[in-house]
């Protein structure tokens, strides 16, 4: 069959060195330690420390109210109001970081050594606020080597966080790290709400890995649910990755294994689909955060009803578009579809087909399509929440699928009439021309 333009590949952005964010914690790990030592007011105190701070990280930090401070026990610092933004660029008006509340528990041993033997007890964020392009950009312009990462005993905690990216953002952030060692395994809850154009997707993941530093080893357990106009896909899911490849721009994972059990509710069906779905491919974030590629990647998908057996080899991105080309095979016609005329509904051969989008990132553009058959092919496109409510209506609603285009069948047997050279035009209402 013929292949349509593929799917452009995501560009490779800069490196990004996620691990300096902690320099944020290191920089008030050694605002407290000075603290403890001069007799100002706290907070005069602090903000003379961030003063000599700042032209050295290239960061502008303030903070508002009262500063609170513990010396008995665990030594513990709160600063409420703060913001973080780049000094010295057209982008410095835009805070990296806004937090409502800051919370940062140093023991003893970390304070008396300034900061040389850098332990931290305890960080807390409430209602956190990371602009992603512009934490990036600070993070590039860095010199490598900013330090080690530093011991965190009991742990971090974000509540109520909210991370803003390129025409994506995530609300209701939640982190809950026990604890953090460069060489000892990570084991963290993470959950939020993805909000991507009319796409919503909840979700609440258990992650770990073999190291916090140069981990090898990532998996990920819990559920994704995705929420449009035309229904709910919710999922069970694990994800396994057994390479990080640290030598790639950005972040990436290969080879990365998903397994998903799933089911989809139509906004006006009675039942769920379920079905399986298995992924396994490289995975790249890039640099700048803004692309996400899933290149090269396998598909293998199980299904009940209309949902078919398939498999499928290709490639996806998501930035401010998402783009998508696929090429595989259906098993079989499923039963649960209309029903092909003689001499089509006689064949149990597979199914080639081949899908390419490339539209906005909630997929309501149209999907084109090639659908071909031992005796016949189909040409066209489709939207995708047009095709799902179909499928929920099947049983009582329209024999004939929402698509444009044109079908092609050498034969085709229709109350005992035998066409030949058959040529069929498909149009589902829109007004547009069919391709």
């Amino acid at each position: 069959m013929s292949n349509p333009t593929p799917a452009p590949e995501p560009s490779a952005p800069r490196r990004l060195r996620w691990l300096r964010l902690l320099l944020i914690a290191l920089v008030l790990s050694i605002a407290a330690a000075l603290l403890v030592q001069v007799l100002l007011p706290p907070e005069r105190a602090l903000r003379l420390v961030l003063a000599r701070l700042e032209p050295t990280l290239g960061l502008r930090i303030t903070f508002e109210g009262d500063v609170e401070y513990r010396l008995r026990g665990t030594p513990q610092l709160v600063v409420r109001d703060v913001s973080i933004a780049a000094t010295g660029s057209a982008t410095s008006d835009v805070p990296m970081l806004h937090a409502d509340r800051m919370l940062l528990s140093l023991p003893w041993k970390t304070i008396r050594s300034r900061g040389a033997d850098l332990e931290i007890s305890r960080v807390g964020l409430d209602a956190p606020r990371l602009h992603l392009p512009s934490l990036l950009r600070w993070l590039d312009a860095r010199p490598p080597g900013d330090g080690k990462v530093p011991t965190i005993t009991n742990g971090v905690r974000i509540v109520r966080g909210r991370l803003d990216g390129d025409g994506w953002r995530i609300d209701g952030l939640a982190l809950d790290l026990p604890s953090l060692h460069a060489d000892r395994s990570l084991d963290a809850l993470v959950g939020g709400t993805v909000h991507l154009d009319a796409l919503q997707a909840p979700f609440r993941l258990r992650v770990h890995a073999d190291r916090a530093v140069d981990a090898r080893e990532l998996q990920a357990r819990g559920t994704l649910a995705v929420v449009h106009t035309a229904g709910r896909l919710d999922t069970t899911l694990q994800a396994d990755a057994t390479r990080i490849d640290a030598d790639m721009p950005g972040f990436a994972l290969s080879p990365l294994r998903i397994a998903v059990d799933a089911g989809w509710q139509g906004a006006d069906a009675a039942d769920a689909l379920p079905f399986v779905l298995g992924l396994h491919g490289a995975l790249h974030v890039g640099g700048d955060g803004n692309v996400l590629g899933f290149a090269p990647m396998g598909i293998a998908l199980r299904g009940e009803g209309v949902v078919p057996d398939l498999v499928a080899g290709g490639r996806v991105a998501l930035g401010d578009r998402l783009t998508l080309a696929l090429d595989g095979r259906i098993a079989q016609w499923p039963a649960a579809w209309p029903a092909l005329p003689p001499p089509l509904s006689d064949s149990t051969q597979p199914l080639p087909f081949a899908l390419r989008y490339d539209g906005p990132a909630d997929a309501s553009a149209p999907i084109a399509l090639q659908l071909e058959h031992e005796h016949a092919r189909f040409d066209g496109e489709a939207r995708i929440a047009a095709m799902l409510g179909w499928f929920d209506a099947l049983s009582a609603g329209s024999p004939l699928p929402p698509l444009r285009g044109q079908l092609t069948a050498d034969r085709v047997e229709v109350s005992g009439a035998v066409l030949e050279g058959v040529e069929i035009t498909f149009d589902d209402g829109s007004g547009e021309t069919p391709p």
